[in-house]
């Protein structure tokens, strides 16, 4: 036999490159979402509910949450918009605030999915709660709940925190109008008012 026609070397690159391959398929084929995967993992105990990807997708880095106020006075309502996600179809939303206790959820009608109706909560989602009391500065944290690591029927949550800066309600402005001079006590309420 000719050496033009003999590479040495050769097979173990040929090897190697088939192994690798073979490799990432069956890696890409446990991680990638897959028409079947609601049907196998999912549907056994969401029965009535539309066939999704985002309620089973993590959205690793994607999930993104914003107040919509810089500031609030105590007990102001804060919004709170979740958004993200590269797949379609219903979530479900969570809000926690500093103490990590639960302050709103958007969900399904009967608290999960969507019930076939095709009217299920989807990006972006609208959290709201009420501003702590206490004027200072807070973390909330705004999460998706779904199937963690798109694996099977394991539940968890990916949060983003979000901050809540509660200011003093009472502002201390002079009022030449009050006899003697004296300052007099102007809600936040009123103060937001005047500069609308």
């Amino acid at each position: 036999m000719s050496d033009r026609y003999h590479l040495p070397g050769r097979p173990h690159v040929l090897i190697a490159s088939v192994v690798f391959v073979l490799a990432l398929i069956t890696v890409a084929s446990t991680s990638w979402a897959r028409p079947t995967f609601f049907s196998n993992v999912c549907a056994a105990c969401h029965t009535d509910d539309t066939p999704t990807c985002n309620a089973c997708h993590e959205h690793r880095g994607t999930v993104t949450a914003s107040a919509d106020q810089a500031e609030y006075a105590p007990g102001e309502l804060v919004t709170v918009t979740m958004n993200g996600g590269w797949e379609s179809g219903w979530i479900r939303g969570l809000l926690y605030d500093q103490d990590d206790n639960e302050v709103d959820r958007a969900t399904g009608p009967t608290g999960t999915g969507n019930d076939g109706q095709g009217n299920g909560v989807t990006f972006p989602v609208t959290l709201q709660a009420a501003a702590p009391m206490t004027p200072g500065q807070y973390t909330w944290q705004a999460a998706w709940f779904g199937s963690i690591n798109n694996t099977g029927a394991t539940h968890g949550e990916y949060r983003r925190p979000v901050t809540i800066t509660v200011v003093d309600d009472q502002a201390d402005v002079g009022d030449e109008d009050v006899p003697g001079g004296q300052n007099r006590y102007v809600g936040w309420g009123e103060l937001k008012r005047e500069y609308r």
